[in-house]
């Protein structure tokens, strides 16, 4: 059996989808399991055990509008898929597998899907994706990357042996970033107990971390240390990121993709959640979180542009002290 799963979503919802993919391998361990991912989804892709091939559905570039939605349908029709599933509840990605002649198709809701399961109310990402394996008889199972060997080896050729706190500085919402001068903070304190602290995000963050390091106070006690006090790796490859996480001591950021990847990747992390919500997650052992639980927090399932009240006080006020002690309760 050949099955393709279509998650286009952000980055963040493919590491989520590494647990139905290891559902579906486990209930299948014969069949050929496939991904179709938006461009920046591709390295998490391919970081994730059990996926025979990634597929790239460039939706937002030279795959946009109708003739590329076809085209993309056209070269996944002579995969001659058996199985189709679609965790990403969009239009779009439900007429992906219809029009490559997919004959069964699971997901939520649309017409388009052979076998439409009902999304269950108030669960969190991993128990939704769950269900349309278990809509086949497979078995939840928690989510997992595995980075790949070359990107294992150029994260060690960067950091040697240094005990890195990998920092996730950005995000795709504006709310969900804590301010640079709490993440410099937080940078210097990690610094002065002998961490290497690694800024991490996308290209989009690259004044973010000029902000952040700027801020750090460099301590007079690291002017011995023969390395920079801080190593700035904002606007790298995702396939990077993942090498470089795989190797952290702790990681910590807002409830965002790389974030989510480190958890994925076995690395102690700690989440800093404000306008969105903690029980959409399930935390392992070695996965912290810290919240100040404000009256108006969480106030959106993915985060928004603007504080709807002003202030973002949520993450503003949230003390690098109250965080690194987190971080030590992991370690």
């Amino acid at each position: 059996m050949r099955a393709l799963i279509v998650q286009t979503a952000f980055l963040g919802d493919v590491v989520f989808t590494s647990a139905l993919v290891g559902s579906l391998a486990a209930r299948f361990p014969q069949a050929e399991l496939e991904l179709c991912v938006a461009p920046r989804g591709r390295d998490v892709a391919l970081a994730i055990p059990g996926v025979a091939q990634v597929h790239v559905f460039d939706k937002r570039g030279a795959d946009r509008g109708a003739r590329g939605l076809l085209r993309v349908a056209r070269t996944l029709r002579a995969r001659r898929f058996d199985l189709a599933f679609v965790p990403h509840r969009s239009p779009r990605s439900a007429l992906v597998p219809w029009l490559a002649g997919i004959p069964e198709r699971v997901g939520f809701g649309s017409l388009l899907f052979t076998r439409r399961v009902r999304r269950p109310r108030g669960a969190g990402f991993i128990e939704q994706e769950a269900t349309l394996a278990q809509a086949l008889g497979a078995e939840a199972a928690p989510m997992r990357l595995v980075a790949t060997p070359a990107s294992v080896a150029a994260a060690r050729a960067l950091l040697g042996q240094a005990r890195v706190a990998a920092l996730c500085i950005g995000s795709e919402w504006a709310t969900k970033i804590w301010p640079a001068g709490r993440f410099a903070a937080l940078a210097d304190l990690l610094a002065a107990r002998g961490f290497l602290p690694v800024l991490m995000g996308g290209p989009r963050e690259r004044e973010l971390a000029r902000a952040v390091t700027s801020a750090m106070r460099a301590p007079a006690a690291l002017a011995a240390v023969p390395r920079a006090p801080v190593v700035d790796t904002v606007g790298n490859s995702v396939a990077d990121a993942l090498g470089i996480l795989s190797l952290a001591s702790v990681c910590v950021g807002g409830d965002t993709g790389l974030v989510h990847a480190a958890r994925a990747l076995g690395t102690p992390t700690v989440t800093l959640f404000g306008p969105t919500p903690s029980l959409v997650h399930s935390f392992g052992p070695r996965q912290g979180l810290v919240t100040l639980g404000l009256e108006c927090s969480p106030c959106s399932a993915h985060g928004t542009r603007e504080c709807p009240l002003g202030h973002h006080r949520c993450l503003r006020d949230l003390d690098e002290e109250r965080v690194l002690r987190a971080c030590e309760a992991l370690l």
